[in-house]
């Protein structure tokens, strides 16, 4: 064990000797020292972006509760693990020791809302958090909460196998696949949740959010249950987490971190709502994204269902495994022809080859 490593027992002894309801184990983390430890987070804070965060969370919680009457509330408890009995929630990953959370929290929010938008939960999206962050502006030494956000809106980021991550600085250039231009998913805008409300409606309407926190000494041991941070734990940190889900009778978000799987509850941590100290859900705000699905050819996929109104140039089909699609006006192939196709191959139960992105459908044929 390391000097400065986490005394476990003693964070049990404090658990029950406070009355909270989680448990803690130790694990790699914990062995670890002090200055290890922090390489497994990596957001950087200044006191002036930390003042900066507040103020915007406060102004946002501001204009959102003059812009909240007659809102319907989001339920009581949601889980993007288990929607229906489906998962859009990607599997976690293991940042090791090096400064990245904040593109694994990017990539995570993304990889769900591809899944989200396109309406299967079975889509495989595996982003590369390398290239996000040593692409963007990141290193090994940490990276601004919201700048993987900004990078993915102006820049997009490529899938896992054009740059494969590695926990260590990385070079760009020589890291990236040669058509990585041509891999690239972007997101058109991500938006601030601040209120309690919001933050709960844009997680249950939209998807997983990316959230930031700060880390304490007793967190690397969680193991299950709700995590409370017990009095005499120390800061160590400032992380970037997924937020995937909240659960109103436990009174706890639902989160996604980037420790791999042995750390955890499989990788995930509930976290009580409204601990002052951790910033999560006071300081800083959740943020949402709109992810923009890159225009592909699909081949050999199956028409579920039509959709067309009196109006000739208003025609939708319903694609296995992409989900809901328009046929865009003024397409090649012409809106009534694709629509006959799309009808022929429901009709007929025959697979049909589209040129497709997340809102429209561009050319198809039989």
């Amino acid at each position: 064990m390391s000097e400065n490593s986490v005394s476990v027992g003693q964070i049990i002894s404090a658990i029950h000797a406070e009355g909270l309801n989680w448990t803690a184990s130790e694990n790699e983390l914990t062995a670890l020292s002090k200055e290890q430890r922090l390489k497994h987070l990596g957001v950087i804070v200044t006191p002036a972006e930390m003042e900066r965060l507040t103020a915007e969370t406060r102004m946002q919680a501001a204009l959102e509760i003059h812009e909240s009457h007659g809102i319907v509330g989001a339920p009581a408890g949601f889980d993007w693990r288990n929607v229906g009995g489906k998962n859009y929630v990607t599997p976690v990953k293991n940042q090791g020791g090096c400064g990245s959370c904040v593109s694994f929290g990017t990539c995570a929010t993304m990889e769900s809302a591809v899944r989200i938008k396109l309406g299967n939960s079975d889509y495989s999206v595996d982003l590369s958090e390398a290239y996000c962050q040593f692409c963007g502006g990141g290193s090994c030494s940490g990276w601004g909460l919201t700048s993987g956000l900004s990078f993915a809106q102006s820049t997009g980021v490529v899938d896992e196998a054009c740059m494969p991550y590695k926990p260590n600085n990385m070079d760009c250039a020589s890291s990236r696949c040669s058509d990585w231009q041509k891999r690239l998913t972007k997101i058109s805008s991500f938006a601030a949740n601040s209120t309690v409300d919001a933050r709960k409606n844009a997680i249950a309407n939209v998807g997983p959010v990316l959230g930031g926190m700060a880390v304490y000494s007793d967190f690397y041991a969680y193991s299950s249950g709700v995590y409370e941070k017990t009095a005499n734990a120390s800061l160590e940190g400032y992380h970037c987490i997924c937020v995937v889900g909240y659960d109103d009778t436990q009174k706890c978000w639902i989160v996604k971190n980037s420790w791999g799987t042995n750390w955890g509850d499989g990788g995930f941590i509930k976290i009580r709502y409204g601990q002052a100290d951790l910033l999560i859900d006071s300081s800083w705000s959740f943020y949402s994204v709109a992810v923009l699905i890159p225009i592909t050819w699909y081949s050999n996929v199956k028409v579920n269902r039509v959709y067309s109104s009196i109006h000739s140039q208003n025609a939708w089909a319903y694609f296995h495994g992409i989900g809901w699609r328009k046929i865009q006006t003024g397409a090649a192939d012409g809106v009534t022809n694709m629509l006959a196709v799309f009808t022929e191959a429901a009709a007929n139960d025959k697979s049909v080859t589209i040129y497709a992105d997340g809102d429209f459908v561009y050319q198809a044929y039989l």
